[in-house]
């Protein structure tokens, strides 16, 4: 690689639709006081002889708040739908009014199940009625909230979805971050947007044991780091971030909320659903030897935190591994219980949580944890909110096929 100096890359602008709130005030102040946006369903019939019931984190009242225009909205999938919502509150955060400074912005923002959650009903069109519909594919190709945010709001840089299941968005911020700090775009719209709410993706999870079956108390279902944890919960969410050099956020006078400071990417290399204590350390140690900082240097870690048996168990052990006895004096926080497992956007999601962590120097609780497992020990905020000297959080994201992400903020000075 030819010598060069790397540029500082910095968060200039943030937006979401999540389950506990679609704006970034309302999700941070529901998720500091341990508010859950998970609720129970019953089952709905969409698919010819399908009552499913369910547990999912919905996104309340989207329809009053959107601003998709309606024929439109006929031709995307919700994901899509969600993607442009959350990048249009994160572009006018940012103060990016000028459609010159869009023109140049990439777009790298990924999903995962959207695609073919929005699938079920033209497929069953198809193998029940011989139907079929111009619009499937432009509406269900998983690269569809990538292309529409830069269609319909003019970004002309790169444009691409990256998929990794659960680490999808994660490796999004990722890949900007590295287009952006080697000087070859400017900014970027980063992030994830996804909707699982489909029978098929639901019942497929739930063939898999990994949901949690806790219908009587939905707000408690999703129990990270608990003995008595059953399983995530599954969600809808969009989480983008506008991502830029320094040197650019401080031409045009942007207020800076945080630095991206080292990314870490890694794989398990052993099966497709059984994480690995070697592969989740490989991403967290990268990542922060990405961000020239030490272990001691790391403040705060927010979990991936599924409530799935082997993860929760798995993360700690690789926590303690990454940084020895001092793993047990760093806050360990999953946010989960609260907005739900959202695949392709809910690393987004964590990774504004932490932004906002660091404005407020404060870490929302790892609600439900109620009786911890022996083998899971660290502290996670099970209190309540915590007030926190913040200056660098480390983010994980960890998915099915072993592919594991790593990021590394920090307090921008």
């Amino acid at each position: 690689m030819r010598n060069q100096r790397l540029k500082r890359v910095v968060i200039t602008g943030i937006g979401l639709a999540s389950a506990i709130g679609n704006t970034v005030e309302d999700f941070w102040l529901n998720l500091l006081e341990g508010q859950s946006g998970i609720d129970a369903y019953p089952g709905d019939g969409r698919i010819r002889a399908t009552q499913l019931p369910y547990l999912f984190g919905k996104i309340k009242n989207f329809d009053q708040v959107e601003t998709t225009p309606a024929k439109l909205k006929r031709r995307v999938s919700f994901s899509s739908r969600l993607a442009l919502y959350a990048a249009e509150m994160a572009l006018s955060n940012a103060g990016l009014d000028s459609p010159e400074d869009r023109k140049e912005a990439g777009v790298i923002v990924g999903s995962s199940n959207g695609g073919f959650a929005h699938s079920d009903q033209f497929f069953k069109g198809y193998y029940l009625d011989g139907f079929s519909s111009p619009f499937v594919i432009p509406s269900v190709m998983n690269n569809g909230p990538s292309a529409n945010i830069s269609i319909h709001l003019g970004l002309k840089g790169p444009n691409m979805n990256i998929d990794s299941a659960c680490s999808t968005s994660a490796h999004s911020i990722g890949a900007a971050f590295n287009l952006i700090r080697f000087g070859k775009i400017r900014r970027a719209m980063t992030g994830g947007a996804d909707s699982a709410d489909s029978p098929g993706v639901i019942a497929a999870w739930k063939s898999l044991r990994a949901l949690s079956d806790r219908h009587e108390t939905p707000q408690e279902a999703c129990r990270p780091f608990s003995k008595d944890r059953d399983g995530t919960v599954l969600a809808e969410g969009a989480g983008i971030l506008i991502l830029e050099s320094e040197e650019s956020a401080l031409e045009r006078g942007a207020e800076i909320l945080a630095e991206v400071k080292g990314y870490g990417a890694s794989a398990d290399g052993y099966h497709l659903t059984k994480p690995t204590i070697d592969g989740q350390q490989g991403a967290m140690a990268q990542a922060i030897q990405d961000a020239s900082i030490q272990t001691d240097e790391i403040d705060y870690i927010n979990a991936h935190a599924t409530a799935t048996h082997l993860n929760d168990k798995v993360e700690s052990a690789a926590i303690k591994h990454v940084f020895g006895e001092r793993a047990y004096d760093v806050p360990v926080v999953g946010i989960k219980p609260s907005i739900g497992h959202s695949i392709g956007a809910v690393g987004a999601l964590e990774m504004i949580s932490c932004v906002l962590s660091i404005r407020d120097q404060i870490v929302p609780p790892t609600i439900n944890v109620v009786e911890p497992d022996p083998e899971c020990d660290l502290d996670y905020v099970t209190e309540g909110k915590r007030k926190l000297k913040i200056n660098n959080i480390m983010s994980n994201s960890f998915a099915f096929g072993g592919s594991n992400a790593a990021l590394v903020i920090g307090k921008y000075a």
